[in-house]
């Protein structure tokens, strides 16, 4: 039985209109997409051929272009520079990527495009959901019209402009009203004004980075923020507030990171802190705030990072710092904290990674035999009552890489048992300016030490014949060390002055190939210098 004609005629003009349409594209590709690939190529210097596949008639297939499965249009072009091989703009980026009308992903991130403006076209992206120009350092500032982009999801312009341009507005911004994720991080925003109002007008917001903008002023007080409940991330810091923290910060619930590194807030941190029950991580280090730690609410125990460092706290460390069970790292560092811990702090602290006490006036209580809950990888206790006796609760600590127990008044012998224990893991140790006595290993080849400081103790005998290739800082002035220097052909700084060292300078020195200082002052050593 046959077809209808009506019927054949419609299958005939949609099987016309079909073949019309793959008339256009080539191998999967689109003429018209795959030329205004060609001519952006054109524009762009490839000193590393990173576009070397931009070849041949199917776009799609292409390094860095991808296509819609079911429509062939290209939807992402992702040139981000992660082999250290980036392109740079030699000229004003062609128009004609326009044609892209589908594009839906673009980053550019981590080229040099310093001698080009970023195009005004890129606002006319209308599908725009993902924009990526971080680290790209284009001259002048940012056009106005990627406010035009009302379906962006992110926008990272993080170190998007060189050091001499500066954004004169963020009005443009008010518009993106889909925008989840934003990073103006790098950029000048000093002579912004209301640059705050403009970012309260993104309700969907969920991170926000702003670290190193030049802001000067933050509102005290505002009377609604939109973001209190989406937002999750936000960063303010390396910026010149000069402020108390405002009111409205203690109003968004929703934060689980929030990151205020040397940025001018000083004065108390309110109890309404605590508004801030799912906050995971708190960085307020470098700053003037002031109070005391106890003031901190317990109910914060989703904190993972508690980082305090460089303000002006004092005094004691409260027990109940041991409520936030969660805590792997704990900064109360560089503050003017005294007063006694002892292991009912950190008895329940079973997470815990870092501990960083440096510059208190705290004296540390721990049962020599105390085993602790946790395995710290560092530890930081500068300037903390620690001595007389070397910590013994050190032995069972067997991760940890990196440790300061400067000027921690300890005494005595350094136990046999300490180079067992940090052999393994330990790249940077610090016991200077004790009265530690004993003698070193004869060979520290079996360690990772990256740096040794031993200056200031008491240590003698001779010195080890081997260190470890990767030691490269190596400081033991103001001991009591004899003999004569051996053959060091890794070591960079070296520091063993003030020490009983004799006889006279072998040419073996000459094979400290990496060597960029070198004091040997008030020793016993005779002779002349060796050359070459």
């Amino acid at each position: 039985m046959g077809f209808p004609l009506r019927f054949l005629s419609s299958l005939s003009l949609c099987l016309l209109a079909l073949l019309l349409h793959r008339a256009t594209v080539t191998s999967g590709c689109f003429s018209l997409e795959r030329e205004a690939l060609l001519d952006f190529k054109a524009g762009i210097h490839d000193t590393y051929n990173r576009l070397s596949s931009w070849v041949g008639q199917d776009c799609c297939a292409w390094e860095g272009v991808i296509c819609g499965a079911t429509t062939g249009h290209v939807v992402m072009l992702d040139l981000r520079n992660t082999f250290d091989r980036a392109l740079r703009g030699e000229r004003m980026m062609n128009s004609s990527l326009l044609a892209l009308s589908h594009l839906k992903h673009l980053d550019l991130s981590v080229n040099d495009f310093r001698r080009i403006r970023i195009p005004e076209f890129i606002g006319s992206f209308k599908k725009l959901r993902y924009l990526n120009l971080s680290f790209t350092y284009f001259m002048g500032g940012i056009p106005a019209r990627l406010g035009n982009l009302s379906r962006l999801y992110v926008l990272d312009l993080k170190d998007a402009l060189d050091f001499a341009s500066h954004v004169d507005n963020l009005d443009w911004l008010s518009h993106l009203r889909s925008l989840k994720y934003l990073n103006l991080s790098g950029l000048n925003l000093t002579d912004v004004p209301g640059w705050f109002s403009s970012v309260n007008m993104l309700p969907s917001l969920q991170v926000s980075s702003m670290s190193s903008v030049g802001l000067k002023t933050i509102p005290a007080s505002v009377v609604h923020v939109n973001f209190t409940s989406s937002l999750t991330v936000l960063d303010l810091s390396y910026n010149n507030f000069n402020s108390t923290l405002p009111k409205w910060l203690w109003n968004i619930s929703s934060l689980t990171h929030l990151h205020l590194y040397n940025s001018g807030f000083y004065g108390v941190i309110p109890d309404a802190i605590g508004n801030l029950g799912r906050l995971k991580e708190l960085h307020m280090p470098g700053n003037q705030l002031t109070g005391n730690l106890s003031d901190l609410p317990e109910q914060m125990t989703n904190l993972i990072i508690l980082d305090l460092r460089s303000n002006l706290f004092n005094g004691s460390v409260p027990s109940s710092i041991g409520k936030l069970s969660n805590l792997t790292e704990l900064y109360p560092g560089g503050n003017s904290l005294e007063g006694v811990i002892s292991e009912v702090h950190f008895e329940n602290l079973t997470r815990l990674q870092v501990l960083d006490l440096y510059g208190n006036s705290i004296t540390i209580s721990i049962g020599q035999s105390w085993v602790s809950p946790y395995q710290l990888r560092l530890v930081d206790l500068t300037n903390c009552q620690l001595g007389p006796q070397f910590p013994e609760w050190l032995q069972f600590q067997t991760q940890i890489e990196e440790l300061y127990l400067a000027d921690c008044k300890i005494a005595g012998t350094m136990p046999a048992w300490f180079w067992n224990i940090s052999s393994p893991t330990i790249t940077y140790l610090d016991l200077s300016n004790n009265q530690i006595g004993g003698k070193l290993p004869s060979s520290l080849k079996f360690t990772k030490l990256e740096r040794l400081h031993l200056e200031s103790n008491r240590f003698e005998g001779p010195l080890p014949i081997m260190l470890p290739s990767t030691l490269q800082t190596l400081y033991l002035s103001n001991n009591s060390f004899t003999g004569q220097l051996p053959i060091w052909p890794h070591v960079r700084f070296v520091s063993i002055s003030d020490n009983m060292l004799d006889g006279g300078l072998s040419s073996s020195i000459c094979q400290w190939t990496y060597l960029e200082y070198l004091d040997l002052s008030n020793n016993k050593l005779l002779g002349e210098i060796p050359y070459g």
